[in-house]
């Protein structure tokens, strides 16, 4: 019974209102550091987590957007309760974008495996655009004006994710207090199948939504040798093929690097995105004595 109040709970917190909100920024490690997306996975690990991500999107393309971000999270207070931050610097044309975020999450055990966790984030974002990188056909436009070319905005977000040690359900919806703009639903899922005891395999899908109708998805699958190394394959609806590989040099680091091949007309024109992600887990190392007392 208490299994199906919080189903219940988790449609109707997501099942209402228009899911309208700013672009944003892409990066293809989501399931390294899916705090990007949904406040609710901030504090998901047992230890504080910091990981920054570098993304130059359509190389050779003037004005294509880059992305730099630099996060952390950890639990508070026995696991039920998690913090994180966010920074981000995001330039596309002549705009360009910090952001400065603060997630917050609560997490309840259901069962003796599977958690489900809300999270709620606010934080602030302040937006450039250089009107002396472009050439303005009329130099009297009022959508160019310094009164447009400097604005700080609010920004606050909700989300949940259900999850266990296999699988991961999470849905998001950011810039609640805007009232029109770009797709900013989120909803992704990835289940982790553990083949033998060196090789694992994750499957994932993520959707971003615009109100009711799926913008643009990514398929990807993750495959993982000994925790040590991994390979990742994917593809976009955009015509996006993505291959990324990541290793492990020391137990606490991961180092993840990401190509997209762009399909289609685009091609001609640019030689892919790249991206790199650095992770780092904050793990006590216990020095272990034998109780052997001679």
């Amino acid at each position: 019974m208490k299994l199906g109040k919080i189903y219940i709970l988790f449609v109707l917190f997501f099942g209402v209102g228009n899911l309208f909100g700013q672009y944003i920024p892409l990066m293809n490690g989501y399931f390294v550091s899916n705090q990007f997306y949904n406040p609710a996975s901030a504090g998901r690990s047992e230890h504080m987590v910091a990981y920054t991500g570098l993304r130059q999107q359509w190389v050779r393309i003037k004005g294509a957007p880059s992305t730099q971000m630099l996060a952390f999270d950890s639990p508070l207070k026995k696991q039920r309760f998690g913090i994180g931050g966010i920074y981000y610097h995001d330039k596309i044309g002549a705009t360009s974008t910090n952001g400065l975020q603060i997630n917050y999450s609560y997490r309840v055990r259901i069962s003796r495996r599977k958690k489900i966790a809300f999270g709620v984030n606010a934080g602030i974002e302040n937006q450039r655009f250089k009107i002396e990188e472009i050439d303005l056909i009329n130099a009297n436009d009022q959508a160019f004006t310094g009164q447009f070319s400097n604005q700080n905005k609010l920004k606050i977000g909700a989300g949940a994710i259900l999850y266990d040690k296999y699988l991961v359900i999470g849905v998001s919806v950011n810039d609640l207090i805007k009232e029109s703009g770009f797709a900013n639903g989120i909803a992704y899922l990835q289940y982790k199948k553990k083949i033998n005891r060196e090789w694992t395999v994750s499957p994932g899908v993520l959707l971003k939504m615009n109100t009711l109708s799926i913008s643009q998805a990514e398929f990807s699958v993750l495959t993982s040798y000994k925790k040590q190394i991994s390979l990742n394959l994917g593809f976009r609806t955009n015509g996006s093929i993505i291959a990324g590989v990541g290793v492990k040099p020391k137990s606490q680091l991961l180092v993840m690097y990401s190509y997209d091949y762009v399909a289609g007309h685009l091609k001609t024109f640019t030689a892919g995105s790249h991206e790199l992600i650095l992770k780092y887990d904050f793990i006590k190392k216990y020095r272990v004595s034998s109780p052997r007392i001679f």
